[in-house]
C-alpha cells in the first residue's frame, strides 16, 4: 500500500506557464495521504506553495539540496561553493545566464540557469573534467548542483524522518531530474509531457498533460486501491 506521494511541481501541477491547474488543485484536496513536493526551485517558493496547496511543511527543494521536516527543522545536504566553481568555469566555454541574475537568489546549494546554451555538451564537459557537480535539465531551467544529492536522496531523508520506507512512497514528476526518487519508489507515474526516459521508468503515464495528467494519475491510483 501507497503511505505517501512525493509530487514534483513544475509541469507536474501545473500548465505549460508553470500556473497551478486547478485539476491538480481539486485532486490534491482528494488525498488523503501526506504529498511531499519536490522541486528544483527554492526553499521559500516551495514552503510557500506548500502553504497554499496545503501540504506539509516536510519537502524536498533545490533538486535535494535543501530538505524540510517541519516548521521548524531544515537541512542543507550539498555546497554552493562546488556549483559556483564549475559554473566559473563553464561560463568560460557556454554562455551561462543565471536566472533572476539581478535579484537575490534565495538559492542555498544550486544554481539555476536560463536555457540558452547546448546542455548536452556542458553535461559532457562536467563528466570529463570531474566538477563535482550534475547538470540537469528540468524543461522549465537547466540547474547546476553537487553531484551528491538529488531528489532521490532527499526523498531517503524523508521517508526515515516519516517512519516509512521509500517503496511506500509513490513518486510523481515530469522530468529528468526525478529519475532518483523514481529508483526507490513503489510506484511511479508520469504526466504525458515527461521525458521519454522518465515515461520508460513508469508504471503508469497519464493520457493528459501538466496537471490534468497528474489528476488523471490520482484517479487511477484510486481506482487501483493503492490506498
Amino acid at each position: 500500500m501507497i503511505r505517501a506521494l512525493v509530487v514534483d511541481i513544475d509541469g507536474t501541477l501545473t500548465d505549460e506557464n508553470r500556473v497551478l491547474c486547478p485539476q491538480a488543485v481539486e485532486a490534491l484536496r482528494c488525498i488523503k495521504l501526506p504529498v511531499i513536493l519536490a522541486t528544483g526551485n527554492t526553499h521559500c517558493f516551495t514552503r510557500t506553495v506548500s502553504v497554499l496547496l496545503g501540504t506539509p511543511r516536510i519537502f524536498i527543494s533545490e533538486n535535494g539540496g535543501v530538505v524540510s521536516y517541519s516548521e521548524k527543522e531544515t537541512e542543507i545536504l550539498a555546497d554552493l561553493k562546488r556549483c559556483e566553481k564549475a559554473f566559473e568555469e563553464l561560463s568560460r566555454i557556454f554562455p551561462l545566464e543565471r536566472h533572476n541574475a539581478d535579484t537575490p537568489s534565495y538559492r542555498f546549494t544550486d544554481i539555476a540557469l536560463k536555457r540558452n546554451f547546448d546542455v548536452a555538451k556542458a553535461a559532457d564537459y562536467v563528466r570529463a573534467h570531474d566538477l563535482e557537480v550534475d547538470i540537469i535539465d528540468t524543461t522549465f531551467a537547466v540547474h547546476i548542483k553537487d553531484q551528491r544529492v538529488s531528489k532521490g536522496t532527499g526523498l531517503l531523508r524523508v521517508a526515515e524522518k516519516m517512519g516509512l520506507r521509500p517503496a511506500q512512497f509513490a513518486a510523481i514528476g515530469d522530468s529528468g531530474s526525478d529519475l532518483p526518487m523514481y529508483e526507490i519508489a513503489g510506484f511511479r507515474a508520469s504526466v504525458a509531457n515527461a521525458t521519454p526516459e522518465l515515461k520508460e521508468a513508469s508504471d503508469y503515464v497519464s493520457p493528459s498533460s501538466y496537471g490534468l495528467g497528474f489528476s488523471e494519475i490520482v484517479k487511477h491510483m484510486y481506482e487501483e486501491r493503492m490506498f
